[in-house]
């Protein structure tokens, strides 16, 4: 298509299986002024063979592994559409989200950037929804990467062109980083519909090294200066940047260091830490009660 309203980007590493899902909900979206853009960042597995019959699609090819930020740029590089819409090879659309967000982006002039509500999804179906705020400046942005889950993503290509691309030397985190950087041109709008399933068992897959040295990497990002932020914005996004490492150690049951994590992040910026401490726990509580569920129907 030359002039497709929406470009979708799909960067995959693998995943053949998980692609072919998140192909299809792209496939079956109620809106059909979209190109599909798949960045194959290195596979080894055929993943070709999953678009093979898609006529909207094309498909990219890094030689070697590069990450997902490289993957994204790649793929927002050749795309041709007023939005950039991402989804992540795991997840899955419904089949109205292309065309709800478009119509939200069309309604007001000054919205350049939204993301819409999605729904954590593992083996046993839906537990949990989320609604992000119905307006993220800065300040909201830095409390965490919790508003936009990559795959609810929608943005203008002229934003994308004046922010400039992801940060390819995060092998983690890189979305909260452009984000951060993109709330100093406009704040990012809330579609308040759960339009987007988010597949929990990604979690398995996070590379805690990987995580480590992204979330290292941009509290150094913090304290040089690459943000421009004052001091007490500064002190909550390096509060965040805890938290986030907390969160990912408790998934892989390294416990110590999640508890050392929170302790930083409660430093950092105690006066914003007790919500956030108390959505931890219910979370800590939502996987045990899981967990229980699962052992217990096995039984």
């Amino acid at each position: 298509m030359s002039n497709p309203i929406v470009s979708v980007v799909i960067p995959v590493f693998n995943r053949q299986e998980t692609l072919r899902r998140a192909v299809l909900s792209v496939r079956f979206q109620n809106f059909d002024d979209y190109e599909l853009i798949v960045v194959d960042d290195g596979s080894t597995e055929p993943v070709a063979e999953v678009i093979a019959d898609q006529p909207r699609a094309r498909l990219l090819r890094h030689k070697a592994n590069s990450g997902a930020a490289a993957a994204r740029n790649t793929g927002a590089r050749e795309a041709k559409g007023k939005y950039i819409a991402f989804l992540d090879s795991d997840d899955a659309w419904h089949p109205e989200k292309l065309a709800r967000q478009v119509a939200f982006m069309r309604s007001k002039p000054d919205i350049r950037a939204s993301c819409t509500g999605f729904a954590l999804v593992d083996e046993g179906g839906t537990f949990d929804r989320r609604l992000p705020p119905p307006d993220s400046d800065l300040r909201e942005i830095l409390k965490g990467c919790r508003i936009s889950p990559g795959s609810t993503l929608m943005i203008e290509r002229r934003l994308w062109k004046v922010v400039g691309t992801m940060d390819e030397n995060l092998s983690r985190l890189e979305d909260w980083d452009w984000l951060i950087l993109a709330a100093k041109c406009t704040s990012i709008k809330g579609l308040l519909e759960v339009l987007v399933d988010v597949h929990h068992d990604r979690y398995a897959h996070v590379n805690e090294a990987q995580f480590v040295a992204a979330a290292q990497r941009m509290a150094g990002y913090a304290r040089v200066g690459r943000y421009e932020l004052a001091r007490a914005d500064r002190r909550i996004l390096l509060s965040a940047i805890q938290y986030e490492l907390a969160a990912t150690y408790y998934r892989k049951k390294r416990f110590s260091q999640a508890l050392r994590a929170l302790g930083e992040s409660f430093f950092y910026s105690p006066w914003k830490r007790p919500g956030l401490m108390l959505s931890a726990l219910k979370a800590v509580g939502a996987d045990i009660s899981r967990a229980i569920g699962r052992r217990a129907t096995r039984g």
